[in-house]
């Protein structure tokens, strides 16, 4: 008997589902091969952010923004973009979590759930910062939360794992798209298409990212939207914990949010 050998999607044809018929990305995701492709799609959105940040005035496009306490180079915006790979595997666990969450049950209760389990990191850093808990405390109750939301998690039938991990890294093709008019914007001084760029990248990805877990996870529609985006505003939360518990400069954190 011959072995079937593992199927491999191509790299072109992995983006051009992700971008435009992501439905099609998800029967690739589910593919042996898929992370492959997948994770030199993540490498390429991050080395050209990094590109175009550090080329880039730092006043660009926001011209109020205070003069950067380090110098914006090449090298400071590659070690931001060392954070990201860390926040986005934190982001497919989030993301995991609310799938598990909002997959069955009566949706306003479900919703109410998520809706909860991601206001309370919020909740928690802002006790924090006003004083009403000190470090220790906010450790323990982000250790709490992040506890709970591995829990929902690991409900997460294995076999779907991976696929979702290499459908989301495949994603940021969308942002590696975005660069491009974001990089014309910056000679012609045209903060409005800078904007633009930013929005429609980040809308595409929550558009793209709802319809292809919809195929990958065969749960109906309004609930992988609101799985995705849930997720995305417990990553900034994750992102925020990580600061305040020292482990990312502020200037790293500023950076993260704005890229």
């Amino acid at each position: 008997m011959t072995k079937t050998a593992s199927k491999r999607p191509s790299l072109a044809s992995f983006a051009w589902r992700c971008l435009f018929a992501p439905g099609a990305a998800a029967d690739l995701a589910r593919e042996p091969g898929s992370l492959a492709p997948a994770a030199w799609l993540y490498v390429a959105f991050l080395l050209g952010t990094a590109l175009l940040y550090s080329w880039k005035p730092f006043d660009f496009p926001d011209r109020n923004a205070p003069f950067p306490a380090d110098t914006q180079n090449l090298w400071f915006w590659l070690k931001v973009m060392a954070w990201q790979p860390p926040l986005e595997a934190a982001w497919v666990v989030f993301l995991l979590a609310q799938l598990q969450w909002l997959k069955a049950g009566k949706m306003f209760w479900r919703l109410l759930g998520g809706v909860v389990a991601t206001a309370a990191p919020f909740i928690l850093l802002v006790v924090y910062t006003q004083g009403g808990l000190g470090k220790p405390a906010y450790a323990a109750g982000m250790a709490a939360w992040l506890a709970l939301v591995i829990y929902w998690a690991r409900l997460v039938p294995r076999e779907l794992w991976r696929p979702v991990f290499a459908l989301m890294l495949a994603l940021n093709v969308i942002g590696l798209l975005s660069l491009a008019p974001m990089a014309i914007a910056v000679p012609l001084e045209s903060d409005q298409l800078f904007k633009a760029a930013q929005i429609v990248s980040g809308l595409w990805v929550l558009l793209s990212g709802t319809i292809a877990l919809r195929a990958l996870a065969g749960q109906r529609l309004p609930r992988c939207f609101m799985a995705v985006l849930f997720s995305m505003f417990m990553q900034i939360a994750f992102a925020f914990a990580l600061h305040m518990l020292g482990l990312v400069p502020k200037d790293i954190l500023k950076a993260l949010l704005y890229a």
